[in-house]
This record gives structure tokens, sequence and C-alpha cells, in this order.
């Protein structure tokens, strides 16, 4: 995982102070979130459960993509469990 390009980012989004619009989530977020956190499912995990509850909510939208690469009980639990914490 690269966590630097992961904060980087996260920090970007945020910076958007929740006006995100025309900015594709997909594109600009998702894509290259998912090819900072790699290929380590429970590094992955891990540090999304220590992430603040702002910008974790700030990512969300990224738990499907995870949960499409990484097709376990585990992940669905371990996002599920994220999820909770933001709602």
């Amino acid at each position: 995982m690269d966590k630097e390009k992961v904060d980087s980012l996260i920090e970007w989004w945020e910076s958007f102070k929740k006006d995100h619009q025309g900015v594709d989530f997909s594109v600009y977020m998702a894509q290259p979130l998912m090819e900072a956190f790699g290929e380590d499912v429970t590094e992955i995990l891990e540090y999304l459960d220590t992430m603040d509850e702002e910008s974790l909510l700030a990512i969300s939208g990224c738990f499907e993509d995870i949960y499409r690469k990484f097709t376990t009980d585990e992940v669905w639990d371990a996002l599920e469990a994220l999820e909770k914490k933001i709602a």
C-alpha cells in the first residue's frame, strides 16, 4: 500500500469542502485509491479501520470497489463495520 498516495488523495478530496460538483468520484478518487491501496486486503482494512470518521466517510464510495476486488465474507463484514462507524 502506498499510504502517502492514499493520504494525499484523501486530503485532496476533502479540500473541496463537500462541493464535489462536476468531479467524478469514480475517476478521480476510486480508481486512484484502488491503485494506491495495492493487493493486501488485510493492510487495506486495517488502514481503513484507523481512519477518522470524516475521512472514512469521504472515501466510503470505494467500499464497493474493495468488495468487488476482494470478495470474501471477511471483507464484507469488515466493510459493514466501517459503514456502521460512519452512520
